[in-house]
């Protein structure tokens, strides 16, 4: 529920004081109601994916690697705390990134006991490809590595277990890496030069070989919605499609929602700006394969390979999915456009 029917639920009340009790009890508890349930009148949270900043219209959970997927691996290993899925959650800079909050310090310490066996055990490998070298680290919590096609790293900041694998780089610009991570509380926007992943930044001001962070927050007021930005660096050699194609794309099918998607309105494509740049947004009806229906908000800018400064395709993806609700009343189609607009109009580059 927008700000202007708030408004309008006011105005009445002032106009309600020559009515019989009974009507004014009712009228109370409705607003009561409307308090309890709006996303409107809550403390908004300030955040950060990739390079840019946004703000969400209250305070949300992010989701993270599981303890499960960390030590041991896991299909869809980004969900939150319930279990529910994120499944379009990517953690890619320079190399990918596990980042999970459930891991005691024993439990990070056992996972990397296994991790420096295997490295060491892996000298005995007749196929140099399969040998692992360690590489130099100081941190005690830290652990480092190289082979002949990659490399990568094991730490602990604050809580947070990260590792992190690359084919991009070479084994000292992952050490580079290493050293200039550290742990971020939810809110907290750096101001320096950097990457910001859930929980972490990377403080970088050189380019980067590659960026694809994709970021799912889910509302705690409202656990039926959803919010997914991404940030993807856009590369020379990559098939280009237009903000409008890239938006019909993905509701044709490259994020799997359900069964069938219908837009709302005769012209469904409305531009939409993102950190001033011109794109498309586009409000669905989602059917879902149990026939359950849901909404989503899409907005899609198209990047730029050839410009003088980085500028990457960005998208912002609202959804309600009301099976998990949690008991809460789902939000309706208007409110998830109405997060959509309002999260679209505060992203900027940090």
């Amino acid at each position: 529920m927008n700000s202007a029917r708030i408004f309008s639920l006011d105005c009445h009340a002032k106009n309600t004081k020559t009515a019989r009790p009974g009507m004014m009890y009712r009228f109370a508890a409705s607003v009561l109601f409307v308090l309890s349930t709006t996303h409107v009148l809550a403390a908004p949270q300030e955040e950060c994916v990739g390079r840019y900043r946004l703000t969400l219209p209250s305070e949300a959970e992010v989701a993270l690697t599981t303890a499960k997927a960390f030590t041991d691996g896991q299909a869809v290993p980004i969900r939150f705390g319930d279990g529910l899925h994120a499944r379009h959650s990517l953690f890619a800079y320079d190399g990918g990134f596990d980042i999970s909050r459930n891991l005691s310090p024993d439990e990070f310490e056992v996972k990397l006991q296994r991790v420096k066996s295997k490295t060491l055990a892996s000298a005995a490998q007749p196929d140099v490809d399969a040998r692992f070298a360690v590489l130099p680290v100081n941190d005690p919590h830290s652990f480092a590595w190289s082979s002949t096609k990659a490399s990568g790293f094991y730490t602990y900041k604050d809580g947070t277990a990260v590792s992190f694998t690359t084919r991009l780089v070479s084994p000292q610009q992952t050490l580079n890496i290493l050293a200039h991570v550290s742990a971020r509380a939810e809110g907290v926007i750096p101001t320096t030069p950097g990457v910001c992943l859930p929980g972490l930044f990377v403080s970088s001001d050189q380019a980067d070989e590659l960026r694809n962070i994709g970021v799912t927050f889910r509302l705690k007021a409202h656990p039926d919605v959803l919010i997914f930005f991404r940030d993807l660096k856009v590369l020379k050699n990559q098939p280009r499609l237009t903000s409008r194609q890239e938006n019909e794309f993905i509701w044709t099918g490259a994020f799997g929602v359900g069964k069938s998607v219908k837009l709302h309105g005769v012209f469904p494509w409305r531009a939409v700006k993102l950190d001033g740049r011109e794109g498309v947004g586009s409000l669905a009806t989602i059917t879902r394969n149990d026939d359950s229906t849901d909404y989503g908000y899409l907005v899609t800018v198209q990047g730029d390979p050839g410009a003088a400064t980085d500028t990457p395709d960005l998208l912002l993806y609202v959804e309600r999915n009301a099976s998990a609700s949690q008991g809460k009343n789902p939000v309706t189609a208007d409110e998830i456009e109405k997060i959509g607009e309002e999260i679209a109009a505060s992203i900027k580059r940090r």
